[in-house]
C-alpha cells in the first residue's frame, strides 16, 4: 500500500509508546479493542491519529477493495520506523527502507532457501529489527509460520514443546536464549529433530556455547549474525559449520550481499589484518538515518571516502580481520554493554 510501519510493543511503558506516536506523527493505528484503555492513557493528538480495532472492525474492513493498491513508491522509500533506545535513553527512529530490507531477505533466500516441508516460528518482539526478517522471510516465499507468544518463550519446556509440535524447521534467537535450552535441556537432538537450521544474533555467541551446540545437535547448522536496525538487521554472517573442529574464536563472518564493510583507524584509514579498528559498514542495506534527528544522522551516517556520494554507518563496534577473511568481535567502543 506504500505506507511505513511503526511497531508499537503493548508492552512498553505508556510514556514511550506516546513518544513514539507523536514523534513517528502515525496517522493510522491498527490495534486490538483489548489494548483500548492504552491508548486513552496516552498523550498524542488523537485528532491527527485514525484509531482501528481489527476484531471489531471487520464489517467495514470487507467493504474495501480486494485488489492490490497501485504502488508508485521505491526501494528507497520508507518500510518501517523503528525504535531504540540509543545511549541517552531518548528512543530514536530508525529509518529503515524497502531496499535494505528486500536485499537481507534475498541473500537468506539464496543461502539458505527454504524448502517445501520448511516451517518457522515468529517470537522476536515486532519492536526489534530481526522480527522483520522473522515475518517477511517465511511470509514472502508462502512457508507458513508459527506465532509463539512470549509467555511461552519464556517457559523454556513449554517453548521447546511448542518447537517440537508444529515441527519447525528454523529459528532465530539470541545466544542467551541458545545458552538456556543447551544448558537445560540436552536431549534436544530428539526432541527438536526436524530444526536443522539455528540463528544467532543480537549478541556475542561465546566459544562454549558454539562447542556446546556441536557436541548436543551435530546435524544442526549454526549461523552467526552481525547487525542492527540502522543496517537493516543483519550484514555479516558466519556459518559455524565451515569452520575448524577446534574453535579458539567466533567470528561474526563477512559481508552479504551488496554490502561493504571497512576496518578503520580513528583517522578512518585501513586497518592491517589482525589489527583493531572500528566498523564501518555501506551498501543496500543502510537505513537513511535517523527520525527528526539530522546531527545525530550526520554523526553516524557519514560520507564513504572509498565511494564518492555513497554514506557508510559508523557502528561503535570494535573488530579486526582475520587471516581467513572473517571479522572477529571485540565489544563497544564506548564500551556499552548489552544487558539481558
Amino acid at each position: 500500500a506504500g505506507g511505513a510501519y511503526v511497531p508499537l510493543d503493548p508492552s512498553y511503558p505508556i510514556e514511550r509508546l506516546s513518544f513514539m506516536l507523536s514523534d513517528s506523527q502515525a496517522s493510522l493505528v491498527i490495534s486490538h479493542s483489548s489494548l483500548a484503555n492504552s491508548f486513552r492513557q496516552m498523550t498524542f493528538d488523537q485528532e491527527q491519529v485514525k484509531l482501528i480495532y481489527i476484531d471489531n472492525e471487520w464489517e467495514i474492513i470487507n467493504q474495501e477493495s480486494q485488489h492490490n493498491p497501485i504502488s508508485i513508491y521505491s526501494g528507497d522509500h520508507l518500510a518501517y520506523i523503528i525504535y531504540t533506545s540509543g545511549s541517552t535513553g531518548t528512543p530514536k527512529g530508525v529509518l529503515g527502507t524497502h531496499r535494505g530490507t528486500v536485499n537481507g531477505l534475498y541473500w537468506l533466500w539464496k543461502t539458505y532457501p527454504f524448502t517445501q516441508q520448511e516451517v518457522c516460528c515468529q517470537k522476536t518482539a515486532i519492536s526489534f529489527v530481526d522480527s522483520v526478517w522473522e515475518i517477511f522471510a517465511p511470509l514472502l516465499q508462502g512457508i507458513p509460520t508459527v506465532i509463539i507468544p512470549d509467555a511461552i518463550v519464556k517457559d523454556p519446556q513449554l517453548f521447546i514443546e511448542t518447537l517440537a509440535h508444529h515441527k519447525v524447521t528454523r529459528i532465530v534467537l539470541v545466544p542467551s536464549l541458545l545458552r538456556l535450552l543447551l544448558d537445560t535441556y540436552s536431549h534436544l537432538t530428539k526432541n527438536l529433530s526436524h530444526l536443522k537450521l539455528w540463528i544467532t544474533s543480537g549478541e556475542a555467541l561465546s566459544v562454549n556455547l558454539a562447542k556446546t551446540f556441536r557436541e548436543l545437535l551435530p546435524e544442526a547448522k549454526l549461523i552467526n549474525l552481525y547487525g542492527s536496525s540502522e543496517v537493516s538487521a543483519n550484514v555479516t554472517y558466519c556459518d559455524l559449520s565451515l569452520l575448524p573442529d577446534q574453535l579458539t574464536t567466533i567470528p561474526i563472518g563477512r559481508p552479504i550481499d551488496n554490502t561493504l564493510v571497512y576496518v578503520l583507524s580513528s583517522c578512518l584509514q585501513p586497518t592491517p589484518i589482525g589489527v583493531v579498528g572500528e566498523l564501518y559498514i555501506g551498501g543496500d542495506g543502510l537505513a537513511k538515518g535517523y527520525l527528526h534527528r539530522p546531527e545525530l544522522t550526520q554523526e553516524r551516517f557519514i560520507d564513504n571516502p572509498f565511494v564518492p556520494g555513497t554514506k557508510l554507518y559508523k557502528t561503535g563496534d570494535l573488530v579486526r580481520y582475520l587471516n581467513d577473511g572473517n571479522l572477529e568481535y571485540f565489544g563497544r567502543r564506548d564500551r556499552q554493554v548489552k544487558i539481558v
